[in-house]
């Protein structure tokens, strides 16, 4: 009888009428994406009829929101809004992470992604193919700053090398500004950060922008060309950010959220504050989301292995 109660409140039917109360949006990220979870936020409460009451969990680099999100019941009133470093990458660096990063979410919708550059210091090699050719001719020499061992730009380090057969030499930090501050001193070559930290040192001409890790460009720095494109089969690592829900979260539930979520990604308003803070606007289906999720974590895998990285 019980089991029967269950199933009614979150079959179909129950769907029609969802949502019939607040529904709590655990966020696991600060930062420049906050304001625009709550604007979207805002645009959900206005369009579902219901309060959608974020609440920040930035613990553990979000594993404590994320686990919260993971235990909770899959009636769609507890949502979650993360990134691919809590995602995807943390499962691979940390032994004992209080959820199942593969396996105890369902993913509804991609927001966006982080726009994402290799900066060189002025006296370094011109782009991204002098680059490489140099560190062709000066294994271990050249030098890249990211934001820590097992970050989404160390696994693009490591990525690059793979695909050329170059070596390099990585010089981890605890945050993006760190190693930016070392890059303009002079003391390593280059740096993989997010354009929101780059831009004002590439406008005053204290480090020049060699190439996104993005897949697209972007529109602010047409003329900056992808990895990709310099280095065939290189793939962009997870900087996204995304919505998902608790495993077995019913499918009318999730094509609601989905459809509301591109709703108010698609309001000019939200696009503005993505571009401000130097976010690529995506969207599309729960299964593209999913796939973009599969797809990182079978490159992780080939780079994690190629790495011997190890989790700890």
């Amino acid at each position: 009888m019980i089991a029967c109660l269950l199933a009614a409140s979150i079959n179909p039917a129950g769907a029609q009428t969802y949502p019939a109360k607040p529904i709590r949006n655990i966020l696991t990220y600060s930062g420049g994406a906050e304001p625009i979870a709550r604007l979207i936020g805002q645009k959900l409460t206005d369009s579902m009829g219901q309060p959608i009451v974020l609440e920040a969990q930035t613990g553990a680099n979000g594993s404590v929101g994320a686990a919260l999100v993971a235990r909770a019941a899959p009636d769609g009133y507890t949502i979650l809004g993360s990134t691919g470093a809590t995602q995807i990458i943390r499962g691979f660096l940390v032994k004992d992470v209080p959820y199942d990063p593969f396996k105890d979410f369902t993913p509804i919708l991609h927001t966006f992604d982080a726009v994402s550059t290799i900066v060189a210091h002025p006296s370094a090699p011109g782009t991204l193919k002098e680059m490489i050719e140099y560190a062709k001719q000066n294994p271990g020499k050249l030098s890249f700053g990211t934001t820590g061992t097992g970050s989404a730009y160390h696994m693009a380090g490591e990525l690059i090398q793979l695909l050329t057969g170059v070596k390099l030499l990585h010089v981890p930090y605890k945050a993006g500004p760190q190693s930016i501050t070392d890059l303009i001193a002079g003391r390593i070559d280059t740096a993989i950060s997010v354009y929101a930290t780059t831009r004002q040192f590439v406008e005053s001409g204290k480090a020049r922008n060699i190439a996104m890790l993005n897949n697209s460009r972007f529109a602010a720095i047409a003329e900056v060309p992808t990895v990709g494109e310099v280095i065939p089969g290189f793939q962009s690592p997870p900087l996204w950010g995304g919505y998902f829900g608790p495993a077995g979260l019913p499918q009318p539930i999730v094509q609601r959220l989905n459809g509301e979520l591109n709703k108010a990604l698609a309001a000019a308003d939200v696009k503005a504050l993505m571009d401000r803070a130097g976010l690529m606007q995506v969207g599309g289906s729960p299964e593209q989301f999913a796939a973009t999720i599969k797809s990182d974590v079978e490159r992780l895998q080939r780079i994690v292995r190629a790495a011997g990285i190890v989790p700890e």
